[in-house]
């Protein structure tokens, strides 16, 4: 695979080769002026070098430029196209000198069309023809050689050997090693100590079976630096289904890794963290319940009974705590999931009251996990129940738009406030005095770990609508 030294001016256009030709006529010749309404061909005449220099100077889009009138002047005229472009040049004539003629086909992407007898206007469109198609096809393997060399992941190719045949920028910047080092060899010079056997091995079994493959392993650079690689080999076929070549694409990913990595071990610290503190207050909140309870039974008041409720209040902030700090680990392993029939048990086992449910439409499936999509509907009603006075009736539908894909949870309650909208998902946020200020952050904790968004707006019925999409 050659690397192009350069781009091509903009006047050159990447299109089909099939397209209308944009000629750069310097006439009089008859035959040449005869292109001129042609189809196939649209075509600007000009007279002189200066005049190719306007026209060029305009930007205008230029396919080829034919010179067919004097062919003394040709070599100032194909000095002045190149100063602009390096689309085709031609030149139609008769008797050049052989300085000129020299000069001219020693340039890159010119020929020369001899002018022997008048009549040749098809032979010269043929010439035309055949010059840009041969030079719009070069100019679109330069795009796609400098597109591959600039991507921004290394992407290599490999022969059925499985030895490399070719790399591109990214993968030398990637790896710090350059083209000549690595080309013959197989790409496994990349593994080290750490390296996943297992991951190697169902690289294998892929090649093997001529199945493309993606994944994250451990590879080592020039330097013997670890760092992660996303993977990714798909094999190339012939007409006869026979592998000639393994295309790989590889990215850079240890920051996200290391990301994971750490936010995986700060989830498990603080599950365990709030095990341990849910533990620890719910045996000592029993015993203080007991007394309480007792001595209420004895002698009740205003003032136990206060303290019964502050009692419930932190035994339910303590599950609450200890239900956002498990939900937020990433779900990694989603199933399709009836969506209505998860809200059916989240109103069965949830706290709602009063209240009414209605379902809109089909529900359908959803790729999730399925006890966390009950808490986020079990926390959503709960939020219906205690906050939205007055509410009858929650509603849940499909979000089934062009621009989003997802469900809401709406009431016919009071709404919130905009101003509160943003504020309500914030853990410890409530304006009940009896409430947690957790069941909203917990909805807005599970949406993430699904990689899905949480907002709030007005409903039809000037209540709340929760949006997860």
């Amino acid at each position: 695979m050659t690397r192009s030294s350069g781009a091509r001016p903009a006047s050159f256009r990447t299109i089909s080769v099939d397209a209308p030709v944009a000629v750069l006529l310097v006439a009089p010749d008859e035959d040449a002026v005869a292109l001129d309404g042609r189809s196939g061909f649209t075509v600007t005449r000009v007279d002189s070098a200066a005049a190719v220099e306007q026209v060029l100077a305009s930007d205008q889009c230029v396919d080829c430029v034919v010179h067919a009138t004097e062919t003394g002047t040709a070599p100032e005229t194909l000095a002045t196209v190149r100063s602009h472009t390096d689309a085709p040049y031609l030149l139609f004539g008769a008797d050049p000198t052989s300085e000129v003629l020299e000069t001219v086909l020693s340039a890159p992407a010119t020929e020369y069309l001899p002018r022997l007898e008048s009549g040749r206007s098809d032979l010269l469109a043929t010439r035309i023809r055949r010059a840009v198609t041969r030079a719009r096809l070069e100019h679109d393997l330069q795009l796609k050689d400098r597109a591959i060399d600039q991507a921004g992941v290394g992407i290599t190719i490999a022969g059925p050997d499985e030895s490399l045949v070719y790399v591109n920028d990214g993968f030398e910047e990637m790896t710090g090693y350059s083209a000549e080092e690595v080309i013959g060899k197989n790409c496994r010079f990349l593994q080290g100590e750490d390296t996943d056997p297992e991951t190697v091995a169902s690289i294998r079994d892929a090649i093997d079976a001529n199945e493309p493959i993606s994944v994250v392993l451990k590879n080592y650079d020039a330097d013997g630096e670890p760092f992660w690689n996303q993977l990714d080999i798909a094999p190339v076929f012939d007409e006869d289904g026979e592998v000639t070549h393994y295309f790989g694409f590889q990215k850079n990913v240890t920051e996200r890794e290391e990301l994971g990595h750490e936010l995986r071990r700060q989830n498990e610290r603080l599950e365990e963290f709030a095990s341990v503190v849910s533990h620890d207050i719910r045996g000592p909140l029993s015993v203080a319940r007991g007394h309480v309870e007792t001595v209420a039974e004895q002698t009740p008041s205003d003032g136990l009974a206060a303290a019964l409720a502050a009692l419930d209040r932190i035994e339910r902030m303590v599950g609450d705590v200890l239900t956002l700090a498990r939900e937020g680990e990433v779900v990694a392993d989603p199933e399709p999931v009836g969506l209505e029939a998860v809200v059916t048990r989240a109103w069965q086992t949830g706290e709602t009251g009063d209240l009414a449910i209605a379902v809109e439409g089909n529900l359908g499936m959803i790729e999730a996990d399925p006890d966390r999509l009950q808490t986020l509907f079990e926390n959503l009603f709960r939020n219906v129940a205690d906050h939205a006075t007055g509410a009858t009736t929650v509603t849940v539908g499909r979000l089934d738009s062009a621009v989003e894909s997802g469900f809401y949870v709406a009431d016919d309650g009071p709404g919130i406030p905009e101003a509160e909208r943003e504020s309500v998902f914030e853990q410890g946020f409530t304006t009940d005095t009896d409430g947690t200020g957790f069941g909203l952050a917990i909805v807005e904790r599970i949406a993430e770990a699904h990689g899905w968004s949480v907002t709030v707006e007005e409903s039809e019925t000037g209540g709340a609508r929760f949006v997860i999409s």
